[in-house]
Order: structure tokens, then C-alpha cells, then sequence
């Protein structure tokens, strides 16, 4: 099968669109050759100025041909499994609230002691989900003494 694109009007603009503004930067490739495709360039020199394999430009052809601009967004939803549970980070946040004073390591304590198990994850983990639900936390810090760093005279 020819590697081959029409584009209506619609289609080249959301395409130009899609190839400047899409936060991932694989869909932004993908728009653009398949807007080079559009303009009859050969699949071969689109993969060499965009730096991918010719196969790649035939499977988003033949994505387009299938699915359309649907076909493009595909890719993103794999990844690591998060390492806390909801549960944990519901926890997390409801002792956060109810008690302010807290610090992280007391708050991943409270969480243990709640389901039974350790954190899956490192305690910075816990924070930075913390983090993203609007919570911060200051850490500790050791001022130095003076007369800790002063050198004696000899």
C-alpha cells in the first residue's frame, strides 16, 4: 500500500497545529510528517529530516488512514505503575490536613501504621505526592556553630 495522505483544509491546520502546540514531543513529529506526507514528500526523506525510521512514517500514514488525528495521540498511557496506592496517598493527605505539625517522616509513619504494611517507596516519594496536592514541607536544617569552625591558633 502507498504511503500516501490526503488532507482536507481542517485536517492540514489542526495537523500545523498539533505539529507547533502538542506538549508531547512525539506527536509533534508525527504531525508534521504526516503533513509532509500531504505535500508529496517521500517517506524516506521526511524519516531523514525528522529523525526516525522510514517505518515510522508508514505506520503514522497508515494510523491516520485508520483512525485519523485519534490514531496520532496513542503512546501515552504506559509507563511504571505509580508505588503508592490511592489509599495510601488518601491517608497521607487526610493526616496532613488534620494535623499540621507533623513532618514527612511522622506522616509516612501514621500511613504505615494505618494499612499494616511499610511504604512501598523512598519518603520523598510521599512528599512529592504530597507536593501535588498543594502541601510543602521545610527540612531540617544544621546550623553550624561557630565555635565549631574556628581553628586554633598555633
Amino acid at each position: 500500500m502507498k504511503c500516501v495522505v490526503e488532507l482536507s483544509e481542517a485536517e492540514e491546520t489542526t495537523l500545523q497545529q498539533l505539529s507547533i502546540n502538542h506538549k508531547h514531543r512525539d506527536t509533534r513529529t508525527r504531525a508534521a510528517g504526516l503533513l509532509m506526507l500531504g505535500r508529496r514528500i517521500k517517506p524516506k526523506v521526511i524519516a531523514e529530516q525528522l529523525g526516525v525510521s522510514g517505518q515510522s512514517v508508514y505506520n503514522w500514514s497508515h494510523a491516520w488512514r485508520d483512525s485519523g488525528v485519534v490514531g496520532l495521540m496513542g503512546g501515552h498511557n504506559g509507563g511504571r505503575p505509580p508505588a503508592l496506592s490511592d489509599a495510601m496517598i488518601t491517608t497521607a493527605l487526610e493526616v496532613a490536613r488534620t494535623e499540621s505539625l507533623l513532618t514527612l517522616a511522622q506522616i509516612g509513619q501514621r500511613v504505615q501504621a494505618v494499612h499494616g504494611e511499610p511504604l512501598p517507596c523512598r519518603i520523598e516519594t510521599l512528599g512529592e505526592a504530597l507536593k501535588r496536592e498543594g502541601f510543602s514541607f521545610k527540612r531540617n536544617r544544621y546550623a553550624l556553630k561557630k565555635s565549631a569552625t574556628k581553628r586554633s591558633a598555633s
